[in-house]
Order: structure tokens, then sequence, then C-alpha cells
């Protein structure tokens, strides 16, 4: 029975451990050795259709429209396509007034999500690379030029841009800046070693050809899956963190969190949709799921397996280290729950990193719970 328990606590820490720290250390050693630059040219550039996916988005929609026709690229290789998810509101009509026809507006028959948006967009579209975007992602005017110029390696199937998060007037703002970079980081050295294994979901392109649709159900998740099916195809996912495009945050930290958990279990739904990555023989984009996304999904299972395991160890041995263990965990979890009552900044990353892992729990019972539609109610964004 201790052998098991002492067991089950060692994979455990090893497990949150590896995800946080171990990987990240093992990238940098192995991008340098194993690395693979991608060719990044300024070519002839290739026509890009804009994939703009709406659900009562009257607010935004109008200067999405204009932000991306004022994109410092030659107006005859831009088409946008805005999907409206049946909206309700103005989305509509703001986009029919627009007046350019290179914008075209595509209306769903009834709500299913930003998949049945982009299943039924993408194969419409007559260019070389297809963007997908979302409305409240407003870019920087070179960023399509940079993002494109990596297409020039014919390696490579799809670029991931970095979004970078304004308006951050919810507490945990520090820390989700500080997370993010950590992402961007990661993800630049994945894309070094082979590729990267996800996109920021406000702004990546691919090559059109190499779109596929993704299940109807899928659910915040199209930012994994598209990429992945690209890397099926033997192709490269890469990372330029050059190509800047910007995105309003939800300042309520209740509905951050709604959102988090709604990610959460879009990760669970995808994990069992990604199980041939756990073969070795993918090769590096394996490597980099199983490390990156499937052991930092399973995080929330890994902490409770630890703290459980350690009190019943400390209940069933005499060993003074369980002990000390099972203390600076309580004292953790404490200063984390604290925060809420005391705002303590030393407190604040404790906090966020619990209630991280705590929507991704919540995530996955909302998984198990059954996801039978994409379709969810948009969460409010600065202004």
């Amino acid at each position: 029975m201790l052998t098991v328990l002492e067991v089950v606590f060692v994979l455990s820490v090893v497990g949150v451990a590896y995800s946080y720290v171990v990987y990240p250390a093992l990238l940098v050693v192995l991008s340098t050795f194993f690395g693979r630059p991608v060719r990044k040219a300024a070519g002839e550039l290739p026509a890009v259709g804009v994939v703009i996916p709406a659900y009562n988005e009257q607010r935004v929609i109008r200067r999405k429209l204009e932000n991306v026709m004022a994109l410092d690229y030659p107006p005859e290789k831009i088409s946008v396509w805005v999907g409206s998810d049946h909206s309700t509101d103005d989305t509509d009509r703001i986009v029919e007034s627009f007046g350019d026809p290179r914008v075209h507006l595509w209306k769903a028959p009834v709500r299913g999500g930003k998949t049945e948006v982009l299943n039924n967009l993408v194969p419409r579209i007559d260019a070389d690379v297809v963007l997908l975007t979302d409305a409240n992602t407003m870019h920087r005017p070179s960023s399509l030029r940079l993002l494109v110029r990596s297409f020039e390696d014919p390696s490579v199937g799809a670029v991931a841009g970095h979004v970078e998060h304004t308006r951050t007037g919810f507490e945990e703002n520090v820390e989700e800046t500080v997370y993010r970079s950590f992402e961007t980081w990661q993800k630049s050295m994945e894309s070094m070693l082979d590729s990267t294994i996800s996109a920021f979901g406000g702004f990546y392109a691919l090559r059109t050809e190499l779109f596929k649709p993704i299940a109807r159900n899928a659910y915040s998740n199209d930012d994994v899956l598209i990429p992945m099916n690209v890397i099926r195809q033997g192709q490269r996912v890469v990372f330029d963190a050059e190509a800047v495009s910007e995105e309003d945050v939800a300042e309520d930290v209740k509905l951050e969190f709604r959102r988090r958990i709604r990610i959460g279990a879009g990760n669970f739904q995808a994990f069992f949709w990604l199980l041939d990555f756990f073969n070795p023989f993918r090769g590096w984009p394996a490597f980099c799921y199983v490390s990156h996304k499937a052991s930092r999904w399973f995080s929330p299972l890994f902490i409770i397996a630890a703290y459980a395991s350690c009190a019943a160890l400390c209940a069933l041995t005499p060993l003074f280290v369980y002990r000390v263990v099972l203390a600076f965990g309580i004292a953790a979890l404490c200063a984390g729950l604290s925060f809420k009552l005391l705002h303590l900044k030393v407190f604040r990353p404790v906090f966020y990193f619990y209630s991280m892992n705590a929507a991704l729990f919540l995530g996955l019972f909302r998984y198990l719970g059954g996801i039978k539609s994409a379709a969810w109610s948009r969460t409010e964004r600065g202004g």
C-alpha cells in the first residue's frame, strides 16, 4: 500500500514539474542541437482570404473590417469573409452596408458555433492562404506581411502570429501577461525544433489546400485541432513572434474564469481526438504535444493526486519529509485562497496558478457532461 502511494505521489509531482519546468529546459537544449530554421523571404505575396466568425459583434465588426482593409498588403490580394453565426443584433446589417466588394457575408441558418462557420467558409475561399481571426482581434499594419513570409518555406503549412492582450483590468493581468509570455516563448522554441502544436486563436493562417473540416461539436479548440491537422499532412506549423495583433480581454474575473472553463472542456475533448500524437514515430510534434499540451491539461489531476497521496502517506508512515511537503502544500493553497480576502500581491501568482488549474478541472466535468454543440454565449470584452 505504501509503495503504491509513494509511486503515485512521486509521479504526480513529476507530472506537474515536467510540464512547467523540465520540458521548457529540454526545449532550450533540443532546439539548439536539432533546430531547423524557417526560410522567411519577402517574395511575391500570396492572395489571402480573411475569415471572421462573428456572433452578435455589432460593437466591433465595423472597426474590425476597417482594420483589415487598412493592412499594409496589396488590396487586390485580400478578400474578407464574415461568417455570421445566426447573429440577432446589427452585425449582418453592418457587414452588408460596408460598401466594399471584397467583403462577403455568409449567414448561418442556425447557430452552430465557430466550427460550423469555419467548416462552411474556408472551402469557399479561392486564395492561396486563409487567415483565421476573431472579430475583436485588431492587427498591426505590418502583421499580415510578416505572417505570410514564412510560407516561402515549402515545408511550412501554417503560421501562428502573436496576440497581445490589451485593456487588462482584471486582477490576474500581471500573471496572465507572464503566462502568455511563457507560452509565446515555448511556441518559438517548438517552431525552431519543428512545429508548435497550437496557435493563438485570434490570429493564424494556413495554406487553404491544407484545411480539413473539424468535428461539428469541436468546442473552443480550433486553434489546436486545425494546426494539428496541418502537421498530420506532413507540414510544419511555425510561430512568428514579430507578426503581432492585439485583443481586448474580459475585465470581469468571473467571465474570464468561465472562459477558461470553456477552454478546458475543449482541451479534454481535443485530447481524445489527438491520441495518434502519442505515437513517438510522429517525431518532434508528438513530443511537443505530449509535453506541452497533454501534460498541462492533466496537471489538475496530478495536483489533486499529489495532495491526496501525501496526506495518506502522512497518516500511514512516520517519515517527516511527507509532513513537511504536505504543510508546504497546504500553506500554498491557503495563500492562494486568502488572496481573494486579503488582496496581498505576494499571493496573487499562487492564486493565479490554482485558479487556472481549477478552471481546467471544472472544464473536465463540462466535457464529461457531454458537448453536443460548439456554440456558446460570447464573452464580453473591454472596449
